[in-house]
């Protein structure tokens, strides 16, 4: 499996709340439908403006076919979220090499 890392800093807390719900309500199901798609996880942290979000994708070749959706998410939710344009978002990409539930869950 591989993820798709990208933090966003600089962004305007009393912004974040809505970018969140247009996420959900108009990318993510775009996202849900690409081929090689496994999850998603988000954090936020409000009061210091930023946030990151994680895709995690079956193979490598999925992970880059889904590029330019990725791409175009990013614009959207920066320019939504007032992104401090000295702090551009940051993109990294992973294999997953462990993930671990706690026992019992």
């Amino acid at each position: 499996m591989y993820a798709r890392v990208t933090t966003f800093p600089g962004l305007a807390p009393e912004r974040i709340k809505a970018t969140l719900e247009e996420f959900r309500e108009k990318h993510l199901p775009m996202i849900e439908r690409q081929p090689g798609y496994r999850g998603v996880w988000a954090g936020v942290d409000y009061t210091g403006g930023r946030a990151i979000a994680v895709t995690y994708w079956e193979s490598l070749e999925t992970l880059h076919a889904s590029e330019a959706l990725a791409r175009e998410v990013r614009a959207v939710a920066v320019t939504r979220a007032g992104v401090d344009r000295n702090r551009p978002a940051i993109t990294d990409r992973y294999e997953v090499v462990l993930q671990q539930e706690p026992v019992g869950a």
